[in-house]
């Protein structure tokens, strides 16, 4: 089976896109390293969000996730963990009143509920009130670091998400999105999304019984990129498999995962 093979259907009248994994992971050769005590400084989580539970599969959804969106302004909602995303991204978010919900607790199924509304660990009178507990925020993302980071603030449950808008660039645009995103009337995606814009959802399980997810969602038909970039995955993949028991140390495998990826972590 091809490692990273997506499911594709119309919903609402747009081209939604599904990899559904279950057991089956994109890469399924690891690092012995991941089992070992790391030495202070750069590693594999610091730097790609991996550890010996959320594995090498991480940096590649990051890897596609960022290629995937190349040349728009990417967006993102870390479901729940609004205030930890500000933490580890050092800035605050626009704050809005809908975040995106997919349930992935079935290995060839996801709940996918929309648009529900926004969730905090925020709690109500005990922070600013401009921070309301019952909104989300969206944060801009200038660099594939800033995916990693907010990884970082959202890998301590079961199950975690992030979605990603990518969108045209300007302040326009952006203001139209988190006008799209607040007020009393839930959205639909269909009419948060325009054109050339990405959806991204990406659905991370760490428990039993609770899997990954990446959820993709255009006007436009993104199949021919999918397959393209499925395809050069696939080639990364087996070259890091091949190579994966001769790494030594955790330099190595961190160069290794740059090249599995397919980004430079800080380049826009």
């Amino acid at each position: 089976m091809h490692p990273l093979r997506f499911q594709s259907s119309k919903e609402q009248g747009i081209n939604v896109h599904r990899y559904l994994p279950g057991t089956q992971t994109a890469v399924t050769r690891h690092w012995p390293g991941l089992f070992q005590d790391w030495q202070p400084g750069p590693t594999p989580f610091t730097e790609y969000a991996v550890n010996n539970n959320n594995m090498e599969e991480v940096a590649v959804y990051t890897g596609l996730v960022w290629r995937l969106t190349a040349g728009l302004a990417r967006y993102a909602i870390p479901a729940y963990y609004r205030d930890e995303a500000a933490r580890a991204l050092g800035r605050e978010p626009a704050l809005v009143d809908w975040e995106y919900d997919i349930e992935a607790a079935d290995p060839h199924a996801v709940r996918d509920n929309g648009f529900v509304q926004g969730r905090s660990t925020a709690v109500p009178g005990w922070s600013d009130p401009r921070k309301d507990a019952q909104r989300a925020g969206l944060f801009g993302l200038s660099t594939p670091r800033d995916l990693i980071r907010l990884l970082h603030a959202v890998l301590l449950d079961a199950s975690c998400e992030i979605t990603v808008f990518a969108v045209a660039p300007g302040q326009a645009r952006l203001k139209d999105l988190v006008a799209a995103l607040s007020g009393a009337s839930r959205p639909s995606l269909p009419s948060v999304i325009r054109d050339e814009d990405v959806f991204v959802d990406l659905t991370i399980g760490s428990d039993i019984d609770y899997y990954d997810a990446i959820t993709v969602a255009s006007h436009t038909d993104l199949q021919p990129r999918l397959d393209a970039l499925a395809n050069d995955f696939a080639r990364r993949i087996e070259v890091y498999e091949n190579r994966v028991n001769t790494l030594p140390d955790v330099e190595a495998f961190l160069g290794a995962l740059r090249d599995l990826t397919g980004i430079d972590l800080d380049a826009t």
